[in-house]
């Protein structure tokens, strides 16, 4: 009997949960995306600031997201989704209030980590999974992340006229408010699962050893980084060089629009021909493609620089980012048991922040006198990358089993 190719419909319940998850990443997102383009600026004027510490209090963030992906996430497989997104966006908020009142970089950072110990990235992402169902769950995740491409956008166009407005402290203050209207979206709007999360029986190494023993979500894990560590350099290099070809910095929102309508453009009809067809693998394959080109255009426009090039470069990268950003969480979930969802998205985040503090501090450390070198190194992470994918199953042609096996295998 042949199979329709049209997509499943999402029912009522999986699109309350798509907009109830996408509403909380979006407000929370948002909050913490407005300081993207202007902390370093206004970091500045707090006491003690330097630009060694004005780094320390813009990373402490990702750091403690790292720290406790793993742990949030194998939390949320024992006493269930909710609550522990629930406490992480206190945490957040509690972080923003500091924020808002701290006057040196030494406060300032404390204030950052206690933002990044909310870290609810996995949580969200096992709860979208106990929300839909398998056949739609790419294009859920997709739906997520534009939630987040959203935010990312509408930030950078606002951020520097409220900068100029709110100031530091302000900035903070708004990012506290947002952070309760994510909570408030938590109980009012979104729906529970049809059954409640059972308690997971595995500890959390007995968890983590079964998630490691997959090979092909080693791969997924992987990608993640080198995503990351590619976004993070890019997002460091690429304004740089702009503003060194004449843009002016509050013009820079003029090429981060286009690049993610261009993103939204790519992901969608990935996700699908993912979903439908079974192609995961060739999908992936197209989105190491676009890495590699972003690579070598960066390569022959820096030396001698055009706007356009450079522009291209970026536009390439983040098309092939966002070939992986819906495909990656979905994987995730279909290639683990319900006991180990939130410890596998916990390790997926892990890799991703990770990549977002590896890509920065390379670019930062190499790329004014040492470019050729970040660029091979940028290459060689892809290209171990692209050599996984060559080998990774489509997850309906092969069942995912828990048990120690090559990468290549």
């Amino acid at each position: 009997m042949r199979k329709s190719g049209k997509s499943p419909v999402f029912t009522q319940q999986e699109k309350q949960s798509i907009y109830g998850l996408s509403g909380i990443l979006f407000f929370r997102m948002c909050g913490l995306f407005l300081l993207l383009p202007i902390f370093s600026v206004l970091a500045q004027e707090l006491d003690s600031a330097t630009p060694a510490l004005i780094g320390l209090a813009f990373g402490a963030y990702g750091l403690a997201q790292a720290l406790l992906q793993i742990p949030m996430g194998a939390w949320s497989d024992r006493i269930g989704r909710k609550p522990v997104i629930a406490l992480g966006l206190l945490l957040f908020i509690a972080g923003s209030l500091l924020g808002a009142v701290a006057e040196d970089v030494y406060l300032m950072i404390v204030a950052r980590l206690l933002q990044g110990s909310g870290a609810i990235s996995s949580a969200i992402f096992a709860l979208i999974a106990d929300l839909t169902r398998s056949e739609v769950r790419t294009r859920a995740n997709a739906g997520l992340g534009a939630s987040i491409g959203l935010a990312f956008g509408i930030a950078f166009v606002v951020a520097p006229p409220l900068a100029e407005w709110l100031g530091l402290s302000g900035i903070f203050w708004l990012m506290a408010m947002m952070g309760v209207a994510s909570l408030i979206i938590l109980f009012s709007a979104l729906p529970n699962p049809d059954s409640a999360v059972a308690p997971s029986p595995l500890t959390l190494r007995e968890g983590l050893v079964q998630v490691w023993g997959i090979s092909a979500l080693r791969t997924i894990d992987w990608g993640a980084f080198v995503c990351s560590v590619g976004l993070s350099s890019m997002f460091f290099l690429i304004p740089l060089k702009l503003v060194q070809l004449g843009w002016e910095r509050g013009e820079l929102w003029q090429i981060y629009l286009p690049m993610l309508v261009a993103g939204a453009l790519t992901m969608i009809p990935a996700a699908i021909v993912a979903e439908t067809r079974n192609r995961f693998r060739e999908v992936m394959l197209a989105g190491n493609l676009l890495l590699l080109g972003s690579l070598a255009a960066l390569g022959w426009f820096w030396e001698d620089p055009q706007s356009p090039g450079v522009i291209a470069a970026m536009l390439l990268f983040f098309m092939g980012f966002n070939v992986f950003e819906p495909l990656f969480p979905s994987l995730v979930t279909k290639m683990t048991s319900p006991e180990t969802k939130g410890t596998a998205s916990g390790v997926y985040n892990l890799s991703q922040f990770m990549g977002h503090f590896v890509g920065a501090a390379l670019a930062g450390a190499l790329y004014q006198s040492h470019f050729a070198w970040l660029l091979i190194s940028l290459a060689a992470l892809e290209l171990l990358f692209l050599y996984g994918t060559f080998v990774f199953p489509n997850p309906q042609r092969h069942a995912f089993k828990a048990q120690p096996e090559p990468l290549t295998g």
